[in-house]
């Protein structure tokens, strides 16, 4: 049983029994952790931290080895983040991104640039001033990236093959359609070559890029409609989902 100190995001909390949590966070060094802190509905202070949701905490706890539910034994409030409270929909914004992030990573493998991507998404939102529209793109395009789970924006889903011109947006298919490959969905919408470039320079940028304001709706309409299809369970925190 080993003993390991991290920096942790706590993505989800739920009660244990009388007194205890299990929490889900995005440490820095060891990726998206399950873990148990008993006691701390009883005697909170005793950890500096009530260990909520979209705080950033430094934990110590203990590898079990036989299961994926370690016993976090200390937890240090490090930054509340309290600026997302203010606003409703920055607090909306907020909860997608850590929803996302449960949703997407996988129990512990490391992603630290993963980790990083979501602090930096939180402190700017939690600051203010920032275009919220912009930095929702950017943290979903490039969470997606760094997860493996991006959509394909220079070969066709169906055959492969890079597409030059007349590529569709298909979100059922993960990607873009070549000319020959639309009847996999007919429905498919066309993809102008500026929106896929957009879609890459955000997926590829550390901070989000500027955006030609009239470029963002099609943008955002892109990439939930690709967020539908491809998880696996709907997402609350993703206005306007509509049954499959």
């Amino acid at each position: 049983m080993g003993l390991h100190t991290a920096e942790a995001i706590v993505l989800r909390r739920y009660p244990f029994r009388e007194t205890s949590v299990t929490l889900t966070c995005l440490t820095d060094r060891f990726g998206k952790l399950k873990g148990l802190v008993k006691g701390l509905r009883a005697q909170p202070p005793r950890h500096r931290s009530a260990m909520e949701p979209m705080t950033v905490n430094r934990i110590v706890f203990y590898d079990t080895r036989a299961s994926q539910l370690h016993l976090i034994s200390q937890c240090e409030l490090l930054e509340p983040l309290s600026g997302l409270q203010g606003d409703l929909d920055v607090m909306r914004l907020a909860a997608l991104c850590v929803d996302l992030v449960d949703t997407v990573v996988p129990l512990e493998e490391p992603q630290p640039a993963l980790y990083a991507l979501l602090k930096q998404t939180l402190a700017h939102l939690a600051l203010g001033g920032t275009d919220r529209a912009a930095l929702r793109l950017h943290f979903i395009i490039r969470l997606l990236r760094l997860a493996g789970f991006h959509p394909q924006l220079d070969e066709c889903t169906g055959c492969g093959q890079r597409v030059h011109a007349g590529a569709r947006w298909s979100a059922r298919q993960g990607g873009i359609l070549c000319p020959r490959c639309l009847p996999e969905d007919p429905h498919a919408d066309h993809a102008p070559p500026e929106l896929l470039e957009a879609l890459d320079a955000l997926a590829d940028a550390d901070t989000p890029p500027a955006l030609a304001p009239a470029a963002i709706p099609a943008l955002t309409e892109r990439l939930d409609d690709f967020l539908r299809w491809r998880l696996d369970r709907p997402l609350k925190t993703l206005a306007g989902m509509p049954e499959r």
